[in-house]
């Protein structure tokens, strides 16, 4: 029973921290590499969104902004998803050299 729960924590743990990590580090590569990149992301969807759609947008309009916060979603669950398969294996080695 303490087992289980103390899986939970680390497990849960391992996706906060995923989650965290990769959002961090997406939007510090954003802000880094806007100049090297000639833009930011609001820059590259507001030409996707003209490609594909066909809609003259700003960086500061309101579609574009869900449209980012929609891909931060998408990169902190995939960095939520590494995270706790990341904590599962730790807590599966430490596990494995503390059992008896």
């Amino acid at each position: 029973m303490e087992s289980s729960r103390k899986a939970k924590r680390y497990l849960i743990a391992g996706a906060l921290i995923g989650g965290i990590m990769s959002l961090s580090i997406a939007l510090l590569m954003d802000t880094f590499y806007a100049d090297a990149f000639q833009g930011t992301w609001r820059d590259a969807i507001v030409n996707d969104l003209k490609t594909l759609f066909s809609l003259n947008v700003s960086p500061t309009d309101i579609v574009v902004t869900i449209v980012f916060l929609i891909v931060l979603g998408l990169l902190a669950a995939f960095g939520a998803f590494m995270g706790f398969i990341f904590s599962f294996f730790l807590y599966k080695f430490f596990s494995f050299l503390s059992s008896k």
